[in-house]
């Protein structure tokens, strides 16, 4: 009987996960065609999800999607959901993997700057500390354009005309935007703090939005170049896997036209 009660949770979370990371709307055949569900025990899943209000059948295309009962939770969650809660695992995993120190960004709009707002320091003597809560530019360092690159293009255009960049500084940066959304990371070297390199990757929320980024750093003469491969994978694992927490499904291009 606890087999049989584990084996229906397992395939509810599937048919929620298929509505979350898949479509918002699917009828009977197909979602048992994606699940390789029987479509009769499927459709006595859906109706126990509906009789609960998690799901509802859209009146004008008459599949199922979310009901009232799953935003009411997922509204209570995503409140009680921050970026440093959802980050902190990540950036401890990271650190303790290199033992070096790993610092999370958040991007305020309103200003058009960022701030660093958690760390994990490294165990090592030597270190560069950055100055927690101060609103920074955005334009500078891997922290700064790992955001900036992936930002709209408005935005964009108003972040470097707040710091007032000159044309062909611009013009470097909108080279660098390019190489960054293709690898989907960015390393620099003595931008926010002179003798330290920065490795870092963007963060996204559910609304699909970069809000800020996650960097290692090390002094730059402690760097070994044959470790880069490795540090980058796990940055961007890392930095995934904090967008996952925070709702960012990856199935539309989140990159913006320049």
């Amino acid at each position: 009987m606890a087999s049989f009660n584990a084996n229906v949770i397992s395939k509810t979370f599937a048919v929620l996960r298929a509505f979350t990371d898949v479509q918002m709307e699917w009828g009977v055949h197909e979602l048992s065609r994606h699940l390789n569900i029987p479509a009769s025990s499927l459709h006595r899943m859906l109706k126990m999800l509906k009789d609960e209000h998690v799901l509802q059948i859209s009146p004008i295309s008459g599949k199922y999607q979310f009901g009232p009962e799953m935003v009411r939770m997922a509204a209570i969650i995503s409140v009680d959901v921050d970026i440093k809660k959802a980050a902190k695992p990540c950036m401890k995993r990271l650190s303790t993997t290199f033992n070096e120190s790993v610092y999370l960004t958040q991007y305020h709009p309103q200003h058009k700057k960022l701030s660093f707002i958690d760390c994990v320091n490294s165990p090592k003597p030597l270190q560069y500390v950055l100055e927690m809560g101060v609103l920074q530019p955005v334009h500078i360092a891997a922290s700064g354009k790992s955001i900036l690159a992936f930002l709209e293009e408005k935005e964009i255009a108003a972040v470097l005309e707040l710091e007032g960049v000159a044309e062909g500084r611009k013009d470097e940066l909108y080279k660098e935007i390019v190489r960054i959304r293709e690898q989907g990371y960015c390393m620099t070297t003595n931008e926010r703090k002179q003798g330290a390199l920065s490795i870092g990757a963007p963060i996204f929320d559910a609304a699909k939005k970069v809000i800020g980024s996650m960097i290692y750093t090390i002094p730059e003469n402690r760097f070994d170049m044959r470790e880069k491969e490795a540090i980058v994978k796990q940055v961007m694992q890392e930095t995934g896997n904090i967008s996952y927490a925070l709702g960012y499904r990856q199935d539309l291009n989140v990159t913006a036209n320049l």
